[in-house]
C-alpha cells in the first residue's frame, strides 16, 4: 500500500480518510498537529501529504516549511476550510503542490491523490535537476536561480513552473496544462496566481535580455533564447 501522511486536527475526519483511502491502496498515517505531523514525516517516508492549514499549536504552514527544508519532492495536498487568496499564496509559495476546499468531495480527493501517486511512482526525483536558460542556472533540487551576478532562492511552485518551460523551451507550453498540473483546475483564482508567478519568472529573469518568456495570447507561454 502506498503510505500518506495526514496532518488534520478532525479526529473523525482522520479516521473517515484511513478508512476510505485504504479501499483504494492508500496507507494513511495521522497526527493532530503540524508538530507531531513533522515527527511521523521524519519517520515514515509517506508519498503523499494531505495537511490542513487550521490546528492547534503548530499550523499546517509550519509543518509544510519544515517538510520543504527536507523533502523538496514529496506532493503536499493542503486541505482547507477558509480559503483565502493570502493564505492559499502562502501556501503555494511554502511548497504546496495543490489544495483542496472542505468539506470536498470524497471522490475528488481521491482523484487528485491518485494523479500525485502516478508522478511520485514513476519520476525519480534526481532526474533532470539543472536547467540552463541564457547565463543562468537553475537548480530545481536546491530551488536556486543564478548567475555570476544574480542569485535568487525560488519557491517551490516558482521552481516547477520554470521547469516546464525550460523543458519545453523554444516551444509554446500550454497555459490550461499549466495550471492542471500545478494548481489542480483553471478556476479564476488560480488563474491570476500563475500571472504572479510568470511576472515573478520575468523579474528573476529581467537582467539577461537574451532570456524571455512570452505570453502567447489565446495558449500559453514560451521560453526563447536569443543567440548574443
Amino acid at each position: 500500500m502506498i503510505p500518506i501522511l495526514l496532518i488534520e486536527d478532525q479526529v473523525e475526519l482522520c479516521q473517515i480518510l484511513k478508512d476510505t483511502l485504504a479501499l483504494y491502496g492508500f496507507d494513511v498515517s495521522y497526527a493532530h498537529n503540524g508538530e507531531d505531523g513533522y515527527r511521523l514525516f521524519a519517520s515514515l517516508d509517506p508519498k503523499i501529504v494531505l495537511i490542513d492549514i487550521m490546528m492547534p499549536g503548530s499550523d499546517g504552514f509550519s509543518a509544510v516549511k519544515q517538510i520543504r527544508a527536507v523533502n523538496k519532492d514529496v506532493p503536499i495536498i493542503m486541505l482547507t476550510a477558509k480559503p483565502l487568496t493570502d493564505d492559499l499564496v502562502k501556501a503555494f509559495d511554502l511548497g504546496c503542490n495543490d489544495y483542496i476546499r472542505k468539506p470536498f468531495v470524497m471522490e475528488e480527493l481521491i482523484a487528485r491523490i491518485r494523479s500525485f501517486a502516478r508522478v511520485a511512482g514513476n519520476v525519480s526525483p534526481a532526474a533532470h535537476n539543472v536547467y540552463k536558460l541564457g547565463s543562468f542556472t537553475l537548480n530545481s533540487s536546491t530551488h536556486e536561480l543564478a548567475n555570476d551576478s544574480n542569485r535568487f532562492q525560488l519557491s517551490y511552485k516558482e521552481v516547477e513552473l520554470l521547469k516546464r518551460l525550460c523543458e519545453a523551451k523554444s516551444t509554446v507550453v500550454d497555459r490550461q496544462v499549466l495550471l492542471s498540473e500545478l494548481w489542480g483546475s483553471d478556476n479564476a483564482f488560480n488563474s491570476k496566481t500563475m500571472n504572479v508567478y510568470i511576472n515573478r519568472l520575468r523579474n528573476y529573469l529581467d537582467c539577461d535580455k537574451s532570456v524571455e518568456i512570452l505570453t502567447i495570447r489565446g495558449y500559453g507561454y514560451k521560453l526563447i533564447e536569443r543567440n548574443s
